[in-house]
């Protein structure tokens, strides 16, 4: 496989990876939309949001990163 092949496949995956987490952020919205507005956040479950929202940052973060790298590399080409 070229270098060409293996950068292609890292962004195609990296991609796929962003969205799958972005979906999963959609995937929650409703649950916090339809939140009480008198829930205590006690009973709200942050951990799961901190989560789902920590891995899509990541994931996006990863793909600019990404996207980046490439971006330098064909430069100098």
């Amino acid at each position: 496989m070229s270098d060409e092949s293996n950068a292609l496949l890292a962004l195609k995956n990296a991609w796929t990876g962003a969205v799958n987490a972005s979906d999963r952020v959609r995937e929650m919205s409703s649950a916090v939309a339809n939140l009480p507005d008198a829930t205590p956040l006690s009973q709200v479950d942050l951990e799961t949001y901190h989560t789902v929202a920590l891995a899509q940052a990541n994931a996006v973060q990863a793909l600019r990163g990404l996207i980046e790298e490439l971006r330098r590399h064909t430069l100098k080409q």
